[in-house]
């Protein structure tokens, strides 16, 4: 292995996770543009993609399968749809929040790792029940439907059922009345997060990747076989997982485009618009 490569593969997530967050957690703190955020994350975007090259998991991963035109249309309707729903949660707070609850005197990056840990259990929990109840999977198997994974898979979503997991994750953070710095931080740290997590990257964690949701742990979220699928439900962490009885990592195992998909869904709609169509299609629920 060249240095490069080495370099790659123990400094890619590090990066993502410290140093692009930390990037965007300090423009925040001092009440700098969100706008900002914008080609930090593009940065971020090319850098993944990058490694994907350099240190790929599985070299054909990184070539279309006549989804990337589609991917795109998903990341950019789910990115703006995130950017307009952070844009409104002071709006939301003023409504609803408690009148001094949020910790406005805890340093800054304490209040965002404490609103990731609680966006990270509501998301997790609405995924959980996106595999068990049939009304929630006709959306969530938009995700599953994929044939490889890469870096833009991670927003490769239906966008009500995107909708459902921010609800579920965001809600107590609104009621608490948080800041609009904090919502657009987590919003990026979000987006920092799903590319990593379904990056075609062979990263390293070490001992940190039975605790940290990465693509390692992710893939076996995304075995097709019945019953595979419903492990690692968590964004950021395994400790939900861990509650729940769903956390699952065997460092032996490899995965490979045949194990992706649906089990009973192989001609599932591949392009854009007929993806947000199916889930009205009255399809019976198919296990992930």
């Amino acid at each position: 292995m060249t240095i490069l490569r080495f370099a790659v593969r123990v400094g890619y997530a590090p990066l993502l996770l410290l140093g692009f967050n930390g990037v965007a957690i300090g423009l925040m703190a001092q009440s700098r543009s969100p706008g900002l955020l914008l080609p930090l994350l593009l940065g971020a975007i090319g850098v993944s993609f990058a490694a994907e090259a350099l240190v790929p998991y599985l070299p054909a991963w990184n070539r279309s399968h006549g989804d990337a035109g589609r991917d795109v249309l998903h990341a950019v309707v789910n990115e703006v749809s995130n950017g307009v729903s952070i844009a409104a949660t002071p709006v939301l707070a003023g409504l609803v929040a408690l009148r001094g609850a949020w910790p406005q005197g805890w340093p800054f990056w304490v209040q965002v790792v404490g609103a990731l840990l609680v966006l990270d259990a509501g998301i997790t929990l609405a995924h959980w029940a996106s595999h068990r109840w049939q009304v929630l999977w006709r959306f969530h198997a938009v995700h599953h439907s994929v044939e490889r994974m890469y870096g833009l898979n991670g927003l490769m979503k239906h966008p009500l059922h995107q909708a459902v997991e921010m609800v579920a994750g965001a809600t107590p953070l609104v009621l608490l009345g948080m800041p609009s710095a904090v919502g657009w931080t987590i919003g990026f740290c979000t987006a920092i997060q799903l590319l990593l997590q379904h990056s075609n990257v062979d990263y390293a964690l070490g001992p940190l990747t039975r605790w940290i949701a990465g693509n390692r742990v992710h893939r076996f979220h995304h075995l097709r076989w019945p019953g595979e699928g419903d492990v690692n439900f968590g964004l950021f962490t395994t400790l939900w997982d861990r509650l729940l009885g769903t956390a699952r990592f065997d460092a032996a195992r490899r995965i490979g485009s045949v194990d992706l998909g649906i089990a009973d869904r192989s001609s599932y709609p591949r392009a854009y618009g007929a993806q947000l169509l199916e889930p009205f299609r009255g399809a019976d629920r198919i296990a992930a």
